[in-house]
């Protein structure tokens, strides 16, 4: 059955702040953000994501600064979730936000799957390190194209909740 023993069931729930560092216009860019979800079955983890960066981005050719939004679905997965080392692959969907420094703005869609490797340090607290590829659609904003948005990042997640299940 769907939902069962050693199923889906719903087994508990997560925050998680994240600090992404992605490599944009050739230079390192800071989002920050987070992360709130539901577990099932201790290793699916359904709920929503969000992330901003936190300086303005400067784009190489015109000189011009943006900032970005990126907000969505989140679901990701923990294959063992009781041993200290596991891994975790997720993804983000949904709509990003990219304002230009004049004001003008456009919003896009993103996808941001990502892998990675968590430490149980606590059973209410783990420490998880992720890399990942975030696909940005062309905004509506001349100067800027898909390809510019679209990188790759690194990402340091903190995540505190509490998992009850079967094999504690």
């Amino acid at each position: 059955t769907l939902f069962g023993r050693n199923s889906l069931d719903f087994t508990g729930f997560w925050f998680a702040s994240t600090n992404n560092f992605s490599f944009l216009e050739d230079e390192s860019t800071y989002f920050s953000g987070g992360e709130v979800g539901f577990e099932f079955g201790r290793t699916l983890h359904v709920g929503w994501a969000w992330q901003r960066s936190r300086d303005d981005i400067r784009a190489s050719e015109s000189g011009f600064r943006y900032d970005m939004r990126h907000r969505g679905f989140y679901m990701a997965v923990t294959p063992n979730p009781d041993r200290v080392f596991h891994p975790r692959l997720s993804v983000i969907a949904g709509t990003a936000r990219v304002t230009l420094n004049n004001g003008d703005r456009d919003r896009v869609f993103a996808v941001t799957p990502a892998a990675g490797l968590e430490l149980n340090l606590f059973r209410w607290f783990r420490l998880g390190m992720e890399g990942g590829y975030r696909l940005v659609s062309t905004p509506d904003l001349p100067p800027l194209d898909g390809t510019k948005l679209s990188s790759p990042f690194l990402q340091l997640n903190l995540r505190f909740g509490y998992s009850w299940g079967y094999s504690w």
